[in-house]
């Protein structure tokens, strides 16, 4: 790549992903959405709905995404489409909250779910898309570089996000319910909006226009055979599932600590300010490790953190005080899982088959997306001091498998590779049988 465009791509990059991350919390599922589902109704299975949408429509279009775009050159036009989507659905659910949020919050609710849904399938469709750009546009000694400062910088606006719900949610502010969500909600598009800009603005390199599948039921066949075939691949896919399935709490313990009568509507805006701050301080740190160590330090790393955040939650349940502790520990959780997991998935494979392996991640973690239904369910026969419990004991699991990775670019044994017979419909040998 010339170096001007690697300039160019990396600044319109950061513009892109900073905007980006600023819409997101805006729209948080872990802190602002659930508290304005419980507004709309009492019911916890609303919350466990909200997310496993969230879950399930970020990961069933991956594959057809795949196997779409896998001999396009350029797949910037299919992004920037994706991005107009999801800002369009925030507008509607802005308007729609406007006017029917105190008349009808049923209807209201149901159009959430409905636009909930189109926005996070665009989301799956739009993280194969741009992990396949992204991986063009941004030299691989240079992602962990861009990605540390993309969530450091994004994080800081995230920041200033929360200070905004923070203010606009305060009941002693000058917006009431409905106003101040339908008011978030447009912040939120118009975030979007600049999004867009930032990403029209990368110059996307041409990539190769070999389809290697040529069917989609020859997609799924190797697919499934590059599973079964990588045993280092498996072993991310446990550690990663097994820390979002602890990760399913985390929507619900805004809902709790609201329940308490001393905790205020406000108070939402102060943990998602915290929820930043575990992202932002945490974020350095990550892209360290990965640069200097490799991602499968930043895995490990990330598992422990996960692990405290269901312990802290523990003390919380005694002390509301400790939950400050806890939205810290989402914050770092979830930005040491998109930095550790997310380049650890494009090193693992070759540009032609890198589509399939993102796809193939997330596409084989969808069981997981129903976790906060289950969480919904558990909660009504188990208190929650149990399930936090549950989830420390989880998270002790993932880290045996997380200690096991290794890293491709350490190690080329740690490299995804096609098997021979992955588009054949006999059997296919695991990496036991392989020479």
């Amino acid at each position: 790549m010339k170096q001007p465009d690697y300039r160019r791509n990396f600044t319109a990059g950061l513009v892109h992903g900073v905007f980006f991350q600023v819409a997101a919390a805006l729209g948080s599922i872990h802190t602002v959405l659930p508290s304005f589902v419980a507004l709309l109704t009492p019911s916890r299975f609303a919350v466990g709905l909200m997310a496993t949408v969230e879950g399930i429509g970020g990961v069933v279009p991956q594959l057809v995404t795949a196997y779409v775009i896998e001999d396009r050159p350029r797949k910037k036009p299919i992004l920037l489409a994706i991005i107009t989507l999801r800002w369009v659905s925030w507008s509607l659910l802005a308007g729609l909250t406007l006017f029917f949020g105190v008349s009808h919050p049923g209807v209201v609710l149901a159009a959430l779910l409905v636009l909930f849904a189109v926005f996070s399938i665009a989301g799956g469709v739009g993280t194969v898309v741009y992990a396949d750009v992204f991986s063009k546009a941004i030299p691989t000694q240079r992602r962990g570089r861009f990605t540390a400062w993309k969530q450091l910088l994004g994080y800081a606006g995230a920041i200033g996000a929360g200070w905004v719900v923070s203010r606009v949610l305060d009941p002693d502010g000058a917006f009431s319910f409905p106003t101040n969500f339908a008011f978030i909600f447009v912040l939120s598009a118009l975030s979007l909006l600049v999004a867009f800009g930032g990403f029209a603005l990368i110059r996307e390199p041409v990539g190769p226009a070999n389809r290697a599948s040529t069917s989609m039921r020859h997609l799924l066949q190797r697919a499934w055979a590059l599973a079964r075939a990588n045993r280092n691949f498996r072993r991310v896919l446990w550690a990663r599932g097994l820390t979002d399935t602890v990760m399913a709490m985390a929507p619900f313990y805004v809902v709790y600590a609201l329940s308490d009568p001393s905790v205020e509507a406000g108070t939402v805006g102060v943990y998602l300010i915290l929820q930043m701050l575990g992202g932002a301080i945490s974020n350095p740190v990550w892209g360290w490790l990965g640069d200097r160590f490799g991602n499968r330090t930043v895995i490990i790393g990330t598992t422990f953190t996960a692990a405290l955040t269901p312990a802290a939650a523990l003390l919380a349940v005694s002390t509301p005080s400790a939950f400050l502790v806890v939205f810290a520990g989402i914050g770092a959780t979830m930005s040491g899982v998109r930095l550790g997991y997310g380049n650890l998935i494009l090193e693992l494979a070759e540009a032609e088959l890198r589509p399939t392996c993102v796809a193939l991640q997330n596409t084989l973690l969808a069981p997981v997306t129903l976790m906060p239904l289950v969480v919904a369910g558990l909660l009504v026969v188990i208190p929650f001091e149990v399930l936090l419990a549950l989830g420390v004991v989880i998270m002790i699991i993932a880290l045996v498998f997380a200690s096991q990775v290794v890293d491709p670019r350490l190690d080329t044994a740690g490299r995804c590779l096609e098997p021979d017979n992955a588009g054949s419909s006999g059997s296919m040998g695991s990496d036991e049988d392989r020479p």
